[in-house]
């Protein structure tokens, strides 16, 4: 299935550290309006992807149910990604009548401590009271980004999800955009021990597992657990779309595709030089040498950031050659 992220908004009521969107108090000039939205929703119906609300803080796009119930009524499956600190029950329940079949929470941290060191006082607190609010209502997942400062979280985020009654826990590696920042990388050894880490965890629990932005899961997922993990999804069966309505392989990977305020989406996603090369997965460097180059691919931003080449090798990867 195809899955389009659209960043409905750069409004968030926190500013985390490392913000992919570089997120602010108030929306950006220049986003799509709700005119722009239900053109862009209705264009994308006949691929019937999942599509996932994303920002800044979705919560605070005023016309949001609304696009999610049109969305809904044309056949999309539809998330919605929040910071999870604005989901009152009233909210919740709003969530839950305009069709919305999962919200994920970020969460940075196993403990307050952690967690709020990124986002802010109290923000922890915040995001525990609104997964309670959607516990009976809608199905929620915690997704949990891995930096230096949370490493060692790991087994604890496995039993917080677990405890909170999350459907999911997805795993992703920092890529140093927007406000994220290099020295929060871990090193490429590290990145290997921690995803046979989240394998080993994984085998015990009865969470649905995702590992995003380190593909080198699916090579360990393989000769671990035995379970199946695809690689680099960009520009394969994921797709962003930021507020503007720019289009890009995935929305840590700054290549610029198209604008649907300029061509149909349809024509972007099938006529794009970049998003059939990477489809192609004519890859270079160590990456085009590897026997998993095309169950893995990996991590196309990373590897624009370091080489300069979105088709280059990924220079988190631990794997002899």
């Amino acid at each position: 299935m195809l899955i389009v992220a659209w960043e409905t908004t750069a409004a968030c009521n926190l500013k985390c550290s490392y913000c992919r969107a570089s997120a602010s108090a108030a929306p950006d000039q220049g986003e799509l309006s709700t005119e722009e939205a239900v053109a862009f929703i209705d264009s994308i119906a006949t691929l019937q992807p999942m599509l996932i609300l994303s920002g800044g803080e979705p919560l605070l796009r005023p016309d949001i149910f609304r696009l999610a119930r049109h969305a809904v009524s044309r056949g999309l499956r539809v998330s919605l990604a929040s910071n999870g600190t604005l989901l009152t029950s009233e909210v919740a329940d709003k969530i839950a009548a305009s069709g919305i079949a999962r919200v994920s929470i970020s969460l940075d941290g196993a403990t307050p401590e952690t967690h709020d060191e990124n986002r802010g006082p109290g923000s922890f607190q915040a995001a525990m009271i609104g997964i309670e609010n959607l516990r009976g209502r809608v199905d929620f997942q915690i997704n949990f980004t891995i930096t230096k400062r949370n490493e060692a979280h790991v087994p604890a985020i496995f039993d917080l999800a677990e405890a909170k009654g999350a459907k999911a826990l997805h795993f992703f590696f920092l890529v140093p955009t927007g406000r994220g920042r290099k020295e929060d990388l871990i090193s490429a050894e590290r990145q290997e021990e921690l995803l046979w880490q989240i394998d080993w965890e994984r085998a015990d629990r009865s969470l649905e597992v995702r590992v995003t932005c380190a593909p080198q899961y699916s090579r360990i997922a393989k000769q671990g657990s035995g379970r199946s993990a695809g690689g680099c999804l960009a520009g394969k069966s994921f797709v962003f779309v930021s507020r503007k309505g720019d289009v890009y392989p995935c929305g840590y990977l700054p290549l610029k595709v198209g604008s649907i305020r300029e061509k149909k989406f349809i024509e972007i996603w099938e006529s794009s030089p970049e998003l059939r090369a990477l489809r192609a997965g004519d890859l270079k460097g160590r990456c085009g040498q590897c026997g998993y180059s095309k169950t893995c691919g990996g991590c196309r931003a990373r590897a624009l950031a370091k080489t300069g080449d979105f088709l280059g090798p990924d220079p988190l990867c631990n794997l002899a050659m």
